[in-house]
């Protein structure tokens, strides 16, 4: 447990440089033209994997756990006023997890992403979020034991998909809000092949 808890400290004090990082770069540009904001979700992802995903053929019916815990972060600029907004973030994605006899399979996955956010207004304060973008996905595969065709023994990937997702956005004051949102991410070849992430969260936004 204590070397998780040491893992997620660094993917959080990653995603946080990155985000920072990507902020600075991207704001001062547009400072004075464009509101910012930012903010910070947690919540479930959800891996679409079989067996044979993870231990290659002959294990499709090996027993997959891939419900885990995912988090996001990002920063953000209004583009046209309230309606569309362009966010560089980061996804820790959780992990998925197959089992078959003495074989066993981790799965674990991360994406930086970039893209851009519609807003249909409920209200002055409420809207119908809309979301498409690019995901720079990274994913780490480890096994142990007898695996199928297809599969790895140990492997690092990375790739760029297009990723898309809706949700619901509500300001409590002018610069606080909250978010309930779910996205789709696409992983690529090896791992889980598609990713959903349903998570809630807060967004603040940044006073000029």
């Amino acid at each position: 447990m204590y070397g998780q808890f040491n893992k997620t400290t660094r993917h959080l004090r990653t995603a946080l440089a990155v985000v920072a990082t990507m902020g600075a770069l991207a704001i001062p540009a547009v400072g004075n033209a464009y509101d910012t904001y930012g903010g910070f979700s947690l919540g479930q992802a959800r891996h679409e994997a079989t067996g044979g995903d993870l231990l290659g053929q002959g294990f499709s019916s090996a027993a997959v756990d891939g419900d885990n815990t995912g988090w996001k972060a990002f920063v953000a600029m209004e583009l046209w006023d309230k309606y569309v907004g362009a966010e560089f973030g980061y996804t820790d994605l959780g992990k998925a997890t197959a089992k078959a006899g003495g074989s066993t399979a981790t799965s674990e996955a991360q994406a930086y992403t970039f893209s851009a956010v519609g807003l249909i207004p409920i209200g002055s304060k409420s809207g119908v979020m809309l979301r498409l973008g690019i995901a720079g996905t990274r994913t780490h595969v480890q096994t142990s034991g007898p695996i199928g065709a297809g599969a790895v023994s140990s492997a690092n990937v990375t790739d760029n998909k297009m990723f898309g997702g809706f949700g619901f956005q509500h300001y409590f004051t002018k610069t606080l809000g909250v978010r309930i949102e779910t996205d789709r991410y696409n992983m690529g070849s090896i791992g889980s092949p598609y990713i959903n992430m349903i998570s809630a969260g807060v967004v603040y936004q940044f006073e000029k």
